[in-house]
């Protein structure tokens, strides 16, 4: 049985991202992204806790609009990468 507790459906696409935290800021790029939350892999200064709030503006425009900021908490940090949590939307 699977372990898989997702209920979004997630859309692999790479977008360039600069996190930034209340310390750091760092430059990453999304794997996936759904509408709830992104995971996001890189190489971050310092990884950051799970429960700690980001906020992540993305580094080029989606359509005629300006490119979207928003917070975000960690979910869960690994090997891969870093699973996020929309806060704001």
């Amino acid at each position: 049985m699977s372990d898989e507790r997702r209920t979004d459906q997630r859309l692999g696409i790479r977008l360039e991202v600069e996190v930034e935290t209340e310390t750091d800021r760092a430059s990453l790029h999304t794997r996936d992204i759904s509408s709830t939350g992104v995971f996001l892999v890189g190489d971050p200064p310092r990884l950051p806790t799970v429960g700690s709030i980001l906020i992540i503006r993305v580094k080029q425009s989606l359509g005629d609009g300006e490119a979207p900021v928003v917070r975000a908490e960690v979910v869960r940090v690994d090997n891969e990468g870093i699973a996020l949590k929309f806060l704001d939307l």
